[in-house]
């Protein structure tokens, strides 16, 4: 099992060259296709629907829509050589996508290996409206959201596993053994969980040792009244120092988990290392 082609989603905000350095790294060490893929933020639409009294004349409108299209087409064209200058002369794809709506980037994700895209908030801004969860729940595939607070530029090295049993926890895990195959570094964490079985240690550092990841530690970890997301994150930090954490994403309802809080709610919002999500 392998990576063949890695996508990244390039931009111009803050993160835009640290995902392109952790996707180019990840290609280089997969000797995996690398490809871009840019999404175009939605002409501004403050006058959409506007009575003909308070609608700017046509002119303006055209002269607004001009200067977007304008911006996004310089935007585009920054935000690809950012991602040509650290893949270092190494062939890209290139792809320019609609970003007004998750579709076309969840489309465009089935058709890789791997997705590289921000995390909570920079998902969200400049009239992109694709989150990493709704990509993640919809694509099909593994997703590394790289939070705006990550100052991480590769990312595969020393990863911690978020296991508890679940459904989604087992296929984050496999969806992430190219990586975990590859790790210096493996490490697992169990937090009392119902689903976490007693010998949930055992079968774990088993069927990681069986993949051939190498120097495999997996540890049952009390709760302590903590929450779990923080009990993960304390020790991928200060015991793991991992640069990545996997973790099966929305066990309960996505919506319950919006409203009432969650682990994968809290680790989204919360995390400031990049998350293999998978469902």
């Amino acid at each position: 099992m392998s990576l063949k082609q890695i996508l990244v989603q390039a931009g111009v905000d803050e993160g835009a060259g640290r995902r392109a350095a952790i996707a180019a790294d990840l290609a280089s060490r997969f000797d995996a296709d690398l490809a871009g893929v840019f999404l175009s933020p939605a002409a501004p639409s403050v006058y959409l629907g506007a009575s003909a009294e308070v609608a700017p004349p046509a002119s303006v409108m055209k002269d607004l829509t001009e200067a977007h299209n304008r911006t996004v087409l310089a935007n585009a064209k920054a935000a690809k050589a950012t991602l040509e200058g650290a893949a270092s002369g190494k062939a890209i794809a290139w792809r320019e996508l609609d970003g007004g709506a998750p579709n076309e980037l969840i489309e465009a994700a089935r058709g890789a290996d791997l997705l590289i895209m921000p995390g909570p908030p920079e998902n969200t801004r400049e009239g992109v409206f694709a989150p990493a969860d709704t990509v993640a729940l919809n694509a099909g595939g593994p997703v590394i959201a790289v939070p705006d607070t990550s100052n991480a530029t590769r990312v595969g090295r020393n990863i911690l596993v978020a296991w508890n049993g679940s459904r989604e926890s087992a296929r984050a895990l496999r969806d992430a053994l190219p990586l975990l195959s590859k790790a210096d570094q493996v490490s697992a964490v169990i937090v009392d969980h119902p689903a976490a079985a007693r010998d949930a240690e055992q079968t774990l550092q088993a069927f990681l040792q069986r993949h051939g990841c190498r120097s495999v530690n997996v540890q049952r970890l009390p709760e302590g009244g903590r929450p779990a997301s923080e009990v993960i994150l304390q020790h991928a930090a200060h015991v793991a120092q991992a640069d990545l954490i996997v973790m099966g994403l929305y066990g309960h309802s996505r919506i319950r988990e919006f409203i009432l809080g969650g682990v994968s709610r809290e680790m989204l919002d919360d995390s400031p290392i990049p998350l293999l999500l998978s469902h």
